[in-house]
């Protein structure tokens, strides 16, 4: 897995999504889910979260190691 956003891993992973608007779209939904689940961490006094990438870069290293799948599945082919 890609150490930073700006790896090679994480470029090649994103040019091969044909759909770039979903591509965003899911990565900035993953983006604020990460970065909910780490404001209220800190609410509750848990880990500040000191060393770790921003949200957005946690998408997309999320995206390039397969821990998140961003393309629709729920599209019915035809038979």
């Amino acid at each position: 897995m890609g150490q930073s956003m700006f790896s090679r891993e994480v470029a090649r992973k994103l040019e091969q999504e044909i759909n770039s608007f979903e591509t965003c779209r899911g990565l900035s939904l993953r983006a604020r889910d990460i970065n909910i689940d780490r404001k209220g961490k800190e609410i509750e006094g848990g880990a500040e979260g000191e060393g770790q990438p921003n949200s957005s870069a946690s998408a997309m290293l999320e995206f390039t190691a397969g821990s998140i799948i961003l393309a629709r599945e729920d599209i019915e082919e035809e038979e």
